[in-house]
């Protein structure tokens, strides 16, 4: 796996996350993958990921732009990112730790 390989796996999810496809956005994180920094506490697999995004990815005025990134070795992917809902932009630093084409670790900072 390569960085860029990195990159198309972060880009596929947000694509998934811009189209509300929920399986499509969950089928880009590894079984165990652990994501932080969008509830008060970690959300770890599949299905905890699933059920903390389904009604976010319900809401139609919801979408995510990557402004800039950076590719740090073979597998991290640091992603400055707009989320818009509703007309309200909020800013978010993201790193994503991919690994045999899956997401495993994901962290956001919000502005």
């Amino acid at each position: 796996m390569t960085a860029l390989d990195a990159l198309r796996v972060v880009t596929e999810q947000v694509d998934a996350f811009n189209a509300h496809d929920l399986e499509a956005f969950v089928a880009t994180y590894s079984e165990d993958a652990v994501v932080t920094g969008v509830g008060a506490a970690p959300l770890t697999g599949r299905d905890a990921i699933r059920a903390f995004y389904a009604d976010r990815l319900d809401h139609p005025a919801l979408s995510c732009t990557i402004a800039a990134h950076t590719l740090f070795g073979e597998r991290w992917v640091i992603a400055q990112e707009h989320v818009v809902r509703d007309g309200v932009a909020t800013e978010t630093i993201a790193t994503f730790d991919v690994r045999d084409g899956l997401i495993r670790r994901a962290s956001m900072v919000k502005a």
